[in-house]
């Protein structure tokens, strides 16, 4: 329901909400009590809808200007609205309306006005909003009128108000419309609703809105009483008594404000000693049942940590509005933390100066935000730091400390959880890691952090770190400590762990990297054994972090073409004729440099790379010797996991195909340990290779724990002598005893009628011993290097060595 206010002087009717039209009623109800407007009632309440239409909307505009609650206590007193009694009404009314009528509806800075449900509110059209104050003002008369009109405002209302549109009486010319309204009052054109709620908004808002109401009435008032102190001091000798009155009144228009607000204000003078307050402001600093409240100093009553904190506030206070937070400390010695706005001071006698202060009782919030914080840092099932707390006060060590200072770390996990959880439970599990977490909690002392990093992984930061032999002492305390067995369900269960320690110079490492090396260094430890402690090497660190690089990185390299291969000749010793080639794997790493297969081989095994590395190496080579003589074999290394790969057989096939190479020109490598721990599969999967034509050949042999068994079962058509059997060949007059075990290991092999590779060979004597002992080929560096494909053909394929 809707109430219209109009009269024939205003450029647009009123329409306001019938609520909203209560509180004008109401509001015309209290100022006529006590003071005479020059205006119609009709009139009077119109321009009073104007007014209250301003202070409602500022409360929730965006942005909030609280000057505009001083621009409407100037209209006021420009409307005759001039008696304390008035004002304090007037500030008591919208007080009480604004905090009760909070959490309404309102209409958005730029859209039409919606309800809760964000339906259009049936006002949202009409033109409230740019009312302004225009047409509705009561004419000021009178010598103070004429003498305000002829200063006008200029240096006395802030900047942007709207008291230049009030015309030459200083009241809003009626008839004036939207064109003639001040920046603070206008609004957009023919939104003529007043709202009935105002949304929600905070107690700072509407406490900085009504104190610039009060603010801008008292100076109005008082600018208008000395002009005309002015003019009567030059005749009238009694000015001093007439200033003091003035004071006298502000003062008692204060109190009667104070004392009717439910909002903690209270005023101070320069030495911070509290001069009026509010009751509400008396119960949050607990001296409502105080006899002598106002003798209390303001910076007294303030915890001692924070009283530097309300000296800057009262500084700036000076120049303007501040705000901040505080702790108060009640007369029975309880904290109380309270939100406090000092707002701009206004002078007083004789130059003296006092500051209004705001207070909003916030301990409640403030413990709330404690919570959460300590929530959002902290490991809900154990209570200790959590993951980004710990690197949080890494980063605080890093960012803090000298650089000459040291960090210590332990990282741990325990031993066998993985086992606890999936036999007995996550539950259980849980029950376990709560119980680690509160015997750890024993170490977290002094400056050190306790941190759960996420599962059964735990961090101790030891900042400013004694050195090694400090940390080494917590790993042991931590051992001792959790070395008995947990109680859990019922059950004794075990909390042992395995520790990674590392320290460090801050300005040596970053805290990534120092988590890195803890991390490295529990690997060590938990690969050693278990419930042990393992400190970090720099120089296996270096190792381990060039593998983990290589493993990361083979995969993409075989796309760019780093691995390649090298071809060293294989040499019929009988003949002295180059019978075939070991194709050999090379990779020149970018950042590591030429890198030997010993070094990445295993990493490929454990990766499962081999399998597409191995195939690539295979096609490869076969191509290669595709164009050789028909003669030449072409020899490469098959390992354990390329040897259970099911489709192995198929592979193999497939690549003879694609290259034209003859199946009896491939010869496949293993050692004799991927022999003796082949399966049926494996077995299969080499009788099929060998009924294929491919020759299946043993490497390295005899450095194994040979089991002959095998040589009856596999395949093998030949071996290859290690090394090691070979480098003592040749070297006295007499046959020695390596000798006589080369001769019997050739001799075995014919029996068998298994062809022998001799490997290693380097000097002309050992070739000579092999060539006597009947061994059929031999490979080593007396040979030839392992050199490119196109450099193999250029200089091998030809080449003849001695036979005798």
């Amino acid at each position: 329901m809707r109430k219209r206010y109009s009269t024939a002087g205003l450029r647009y009717p009123v329409t306001i909400e019938t609520e909203t039209a209560d509180l004008v009623d109401r509001w015309f109800a209290e100022i006529t009590a006590v003071d005479l407007l020059p205006l119609a009632a009709a009139d009077a309440r119109a321009w009073l809808a104007r007014l209250a239409a301003a202070l409602v909307r500022a409360v929730s505009a965006e942005p909030f200007r609280p000057e505009i609650g001083y621009d409407v206590g100037a209209r006021l007193v420009h409307g005759h609205v001039t008696s304390g009694e008035a004002l304090g009404r007037t500030v008591r009314l919208f007080g009480r309306h604004l905090a009760h009528h909070t959490g309404g509806w309102a209409r958005p800075a730029d859209g039409p006005e919606t309800s809760p449900a964000g339906t259009a509110h049936p006002g949202a059209a009409t033109a409230t909003a740019a009312m302004g104050l225009a047409g509705g003002a009561p004419a000021a008369t009178g010598p103070a009128a004429t003498a305000t009109a002829a200063k006008g405002l200029a240096g006395r209302v802030p900047t942007g108000t709207a008291t230049a549109a009030m015309g030459n009486s200083g009241a809003a010319a009626p008839g004036a419309g939207p064109s003639g309204e001040g920046a603070l009052l206008r609004r957009p054109p023919r939104a003529d609703t007043l709202p009935g709620r105002v949304p929600a908004a905070s107690t700072e808002r509407v406490v900085d809105l009504l104190g610039e109401l009060v603010r801008g009435h008292t100076e109005t008032l008082r600018e208008r009483t000395r002009d005309g102190q002015a003019a009567a001091r030059r005749v009238d000798l009694g000015a001093r008594a007439r200033a003091e009155r003035e004071r006298r009144i502000s003062q008692t228009r204060l109190h009667a404000v104070l004392s009717g607000t439910a909002l903690g204000m209270l005023v101070a003078d320069r030495t911070g000693r509290i001069v009026e307050a509010s009751d509400a402001a008396l119960e949050i600093l607990g001296l409502s049942g105080h006899t002598a409240p106002l003798a209390w100093p303001l910076p007294e009553i303030v915890h001692p940590a924070d009283r530097e904190v309300v000296r800057w506030l009262w500084r700036e206070a000076r120049r303007g509005r501040s705000r901040g937070e505080c702790r108060i400390l009640r007369p029975d010695g309880t904290p109380t933390w309270v939100a406090l706005t000092l707002s701009t001071t206004w002078p007083g006698v004789a130059g003296d100066w006092f500051g209004v202060v705001m207070l909003e009782d916030i301990t409640e919030r403030r413990r709330l935000q404690e919570e959460l914080r300590f929530h959002a840092q902290h490991d809900p099932l154990t209570g200790l730091a959590n993951r980004a707390e710990f690197l949080d006060r890494l980063q605080a060590v890093f960012r803090d400390a000298p650089p000459s200072a040291r960090v210590g770390l332990c990282c741990l996990d325990l031993d066998r959880f993985k086992m606890i959880n999936e036999g007995f439970g996550y539950e259980v599990g849980d029950q376990l890691l709560a119980e680690v977490a509160r015997r750890l909690g024993g170490i977290a002392v002094a400056e050190r952090t306790v941190a759960r990093m996420g599962g059964d992984e735990f961090m101790i930061l030891v900042p400013d770190c004694g050195g090694l032999d400090e940390m080494t002492g917590i790993a042991r305390r931590v051992l001792d400590t959790l070395r008995e067995p947990a109680r859990v369900d019922g059950r004794d269960l075990p909390a042992t762990c395995s520790i990674g320690v590392v320290e460090m110079a801050v300005a040596d490492t970053s805290p990534s990297d120092l988590v890195a090396a803890a991390d490295a260094a529990l690997t060590w430890a938990k690969n050693g054994g278990k419930n042990r402690w393992t400190a970090f090497d720099p120089d296996r660190g270096t190792r381990e972090a060039a593998r983990g690089l290589m493993s990361r990185s083979m995969r993409p390299g075989l796309d760019r073409g780093e691995f390649s291969l090298a071809y060293q000749p294989i040499i019929d010793l009988r003949h002295g004729t180059v019978a075939g080639a070991e194709a050999l794997l090379r990779w020149d790493h970018p950042r590591l440099g030429p890198t030997r297969p010993g070094e990445f081989i295993a990493l490929a095994e454990d990766s499962g790379f081999i399998v597409q590395l191995g195939l690539w190496v295979l096609e490869r080579a076969c191509e290669t010797a595709r164009d050789w003589p028909a003669h030449m074999f072409i020899s490469v290394n098959l390992s354990a996991r390329q040897l259970r790969e099911p489709g192995l057989v198929g592979a193999v096939e497939k690549v003879l195909d694609r290259t034209g190479l003859p199946p009896r020109r491939l010869q496949l490598e293993l050692t004799e340990t991927v022999l003796m721990d082949s399966g049926g599969d494996q077995v299969t999967a080499l009788h099929a290779l060998n009924d294929l034509g491919v020759r299946i050949v043993i490497d390295d042999f005899g450095t194994g724990w040979s089991n002959f068994v095998y040589l009856s079962t596999m395949p093998v058509r030949g071996l290859k002598l290690a090394g090691l059997f070979v480098e003592k060949l040749g070297r006295g007059t007499e046959p020695g005893r390596d000798d006589h075990l080369v001769e019997a290991i050739v001799e075995f092999a014919r029996r068998l009628r298994l062809s022998v590779t001799a490997e290693g060979v380097e000097e002309p004597e050992q070739a000579a011993a092999l060539r006597s002992f009947g061994a059929d080929l031999g490979q080593g560096h007396l040979f030839g290097e392992p050199v490119p494909a196109d450099e193999f053909a250029a200089t091998m394929l030809s080449r003849a060595f001695a036979a005798s």
